[in-house]
């Protein structure tokens, strides 16, 4: 086949794929925490859209503070890759009155950086005693290369933490070419980081070699580098 046509034919195929950025969790904040989120929600929503945003609160405005006073939303944009474009790209649920629920969920455009900002700026009090966190995926609808797998965010108070799966699997594979994986050890033949009688004097498994691999392979694969012990065996 003609590499023309060949060409031609691959971008049939992959030009009309779509990308899809999808979420869904839930967390416990408390009823003004909840309220905040809802009203910066909205204000995105209306800027979205074109339309004149309300009146901001005190609140919003403490929260998502504006480095323009004649545009009291910018801080709130702020939060957005494209501040012309402020979409979380999710449905947001609140539920409850005192100790609320808030949902977040999406399955086309998902927006993880943002969404995680938006609940860092409402719920300091909340993740001043605990953390939040939510896991995506992307996909595609067709075999694009790379274009399939995840990530996770962890919210602080003061910071957010991103990680995907790409960068996981990439971390695993350089830890390979620092330290190849070794051989399984024999377990009738002492590892000479592990010796048997240190085995002998944690597990106490009298005078049999029962269980001695498996705890070496723990121990190699925990990195243990401490000092041997030095315990006779039991006579």
């Amino acid at each position: 086949m003609p590499t023309t046509i060949r060409a031609i034919r691959l971008f049939r195929r992959f030009s009309m794929a779509e990308h899809h950025v999808q979420g869904s969790f839930a967390f416990t904040c408390t009823a003004a925490e909840s309220a905040l989120i809802e009203e910066a929600w909205q204000h995105a929503a209306d800027l979205l859209g074109n339309f004149t945003p309300g009146e901001p609160s005190a609140e919003f405005l403490a929260a998502f503070m504006p480095t323009d006073l004649g545009n009291p939303f910018n801080g709130l944009l702020g939060l957005f890759d494209d501040p012309a474009f402020p979409d979380f790209g999710a449905e947001i649920e609140i539920e409850g009155s005192v100790d609320c629920v808030v949902s977040i969920y999406g399955t086309t455009d998902f927006q993880p950086g943002p969404i995680a900002e938006l609940i860092r700026h409402c719920c300091q009090e909340s993740l001043k005693v605990k953390p939040v966190g939510f896991d995506w995926s992307y996909s595609c609808s067709r075999p694009l290369r790379d274009s399939f797998g995840g990530g996770w965010c962890a919210i602080f108070a003061d910071h957010v933490e991103f990680e995907t799966t790409q960068q996981q699997l990439a971390r695993r594979l350089a830890i390979f070419a620092i330290a190849p994986v070794r051989d399984p050890p024999d377990p009738w033949i002492d590892d000479p980081d592990h010796p048997s009688v240190d085995w002998i004097a944690e597990v106490l498994n009298g005078d049999t070699r029962l269980g001695y691999l498996d705890w070496t392979l723990a121990r190699i694969e925990a990195g243990d580098s401490a000092d041997a012990l030095t315990v006779p065996p039991p006579a």
